[in-house]
């Protein structure tokens, strides 16, 4: 057996290609969510696979007990890298702000202040120094509240952007926002409350109104069903933004620069019949 080391002694350096870097992130925020999240819908299948079951086709109930704890434990995962999907292609945006035909940033910025106390923490800005971190991804870090898709919404309308009949567009639909809503109050209480919907949490959320003080178990097919149901939420809000952002585009930018903008609301996906 090994020796026993400190916590942090177990992380290891990794250049495997099934992890979701920060780079894949910077380059296309949609590609590099469903690249992980067919990841981990990869890694629950194959535990499934591999797990013993009864001589009649059900699993054991130390399977299914394993099972239940694997797939609970993978909802905050996903909806941690939902999170970073959201917050890095907000940030590409404003990064590539500068290319957009009327895009004035003071204006911007006092929409952004009506959602948000903005106030840039110096420490946290310090803690960048010597890296070439961007500044749309220092703006997103000091934003709070993406958990909310109303709140996500409205981060997304600050820039102000119309189509060509003059309208704007937001990022989440109504059933997006009612999706997502229940997988954020689900990672919730699996992080916060010991993985029990509590009876106020519960309320917080529509469609989990009568499941209040029951403990958080799954069937063992949640995680093919949330990525299943995410590509087409994860490419039909990219592809909104999309739209609206490459019409605002100046027409004089160099065609490198315009393939880099339109490569970070590329979306694809090994799973590409999701995406229909």
């Amino acid at each position: 057996m090994a020796k026993p080391k400190e916590f942090h002694k177990y992380l290891i350096d990794s250049s495997s290609k099934n992890h979701v870097t920060q780079e894949d992130y910077l380059n296309s925020p949609a590609c590099a969510f469903l690249k992980y999240v067919i990841e981990a819908k990869d890694a629950v299948e194959l535990c499934k696979n591999k797990f013993p079951k009864n001589q009649n086709g059900t699993y054991s109930s130390d399977s299914l007990a394993s099972i239940q704890h694997i797939t609970a434990a993978m909802i905050p995962a996903i909806m941690g890298h939902f999170e970073t999907f959201q917050r890095y292609l907000f940030a590409g945006m404003f990064e590539n702000s500068v290319y957009l035909q009327k895009f004035d940033v003071g204006i911007f910025l006092n929409n952004l202040k009506k959602e948000i106390n903005l106030e840039i923490d110096v420490a946290r800005l310090s803690s960048y120094r010597g890296s070439n971190i961007s500044v749309g991804l220092l703006l997103a870090d000091n934003l709070n509240n993406w958990q909310w898709g109303e709140k996500v919404n409205k981060y997304f309308g600050c820039f102000g952007l119309k189509n060509a009949a003059g309208h704007t567009q937001s990022f989440y639909s109504n059933d997006d926002k009612e999706r997502s809503a229940v997988l954020w109050q689900l990672r919730n209480s699996i992080v916060h409350t010991g993985g029990t919907i509590t009876r106020p949490d519960a309320q917080k959320v529509k469609n989990l109104h009568e499941y209040g003080d029951k403990q958080i178990v799954f069937q063992n097919t949640i995680i093919y069903e949330i990525a299943r149901k995410l590509h087409p939420l994860i490419k039909n809000s990219t592809f909104r933004m999309k739209d609206i952002y490459l019409h605002n585009l100046r027409n004089d930018i160099e065609v490198t620069t315009r393939k880099k903008i339109e490569d970070m609301f590329k979306v694809s996906s090994t799973a590409s019949v999701w995406l229909r």
